[in-house]
């Protein structure tokens, strides 16, 4: 058997089996849950980090953003990495999707060791400033793309202090690609990384990477954490390729973990462009 990279891998059993029946629970919370009604006045904080090699990839994704999420108010925040900026002409072009994207200059944060996991948590900072406590502040990375709305509205009604997606790391923690804070949640992070140092609480953890990081900040402070089902990957795309809405009856997000990343360009022109002759789709095309 070979991995979505051409790799041999051992056979295991595959996720959607090993994990049925918290698959099946979580589709009746999900329905449940959806058919509440939820506070429409709730503003969704994108924060993605980002740089110039991967602006394709973030380009993609912020035009799925603006393509799918139509239920609530919404910022973009992208942490432009210093040490690798976007340009100034990318700049506009992300600006042009959507007038609500704002690009900040920062230090590198990619997600490993204390000194980029504090980068990210200032970013967090940041995105929570001017927020309500209720608000979300989420973390999306580059190689994601929304096919649906639908975990927006699941967050929002489930109320947690962090949500995420498990499945694919056995639900030890909420897995990096996208997650979603509570602003109020973000707030009292912050005030424990400011009294016992981020190099300490990073030694409490097995890997130092930042989305094991969040998990285990949330957990150590008694926080909501709920792990739910809405991230798919390449795999589980390619399974599914020509049932494309059975894929999106299961997953809000497709997460290109894989070192080709241009097959995020070409699965989300062929399969999820709802807009295949807009200027962006154009440009795409051309890419691939």
């Amino acid at each position: 058997m070979k991995d979505s990279e051409g790799r041999e891998n051992p056979i295991r059993m595959p996720i959607r089996i090993k994990h049925l029946p918290n698959f099946i629970a979580d589709k009746i919370s999900q329905k449940k849950l959806l058919a509440k009604s939820t506070d429409s006045d709730i503003t969704f904080n994108l924060c993605f980090f980002s740089c110039e090699s991967y602006f394709d990839y973030l380009h993609c994704s912020i035009h799925s953003v603006v393509n799918q999420l139509s239920s609530f108010k919404y910022k973009i925040f992208v942490f432009n990495d210093s040490d690798q900026p976007i340009t100034n002409e990318q700049s506009e072009i992300l600006r042009n999707l959507s007038p609500q994207v704002e690009i900040i200059l920062w230090p590198k944060s990619m997600g490993w060791g204390a000194e980029q996991i504090s980068n990210i948590w200032r970013a967090y900072e940041y995105a929570a400033e001017q927020a309500k406590p209720n608000d979300i502040i989420a973390r999306v990375d580059s190689d994601v793309f929304f096919v649906n709305e639908r975990i927006f509205k699941q967050v929002a009604a489930q109320g947690a202090d962090l949500m995420g997606d498990g499945h694919f790391v056995d639900f030890k923690y909420c897995q990096g690609g996208c997650y979603f804070f509570k602003a109020s949640a973000v707030r009292k992070i912050v005030n424990l990384i400011a009294t016992e140092s981020m190099e300490k609480l990073v030694k409490e953890i097995d890997v130092e990477v930042e989305d094991v990081a969040a998990t285990a900040f949330a957990k150590k402070l008694n926080l909501n954490v709920v792990q739910t089902w809405f991230m798919g990957f390449p795999n589980e795309l390619e399974h599914n390729k020509y049932f494309i809405w059975w894929f999106k009856s299961k997953f809000s997000c497709v997460h290109f973990v894989m070192k080709n990343k241009d097959k995020m360009l070409t699965a989300y022109l062929e399969y999820f462009d709802n807009n295949p002759n807009d200027k962006f789709s154009r440009h795409l095309k051309r890419k691939v």
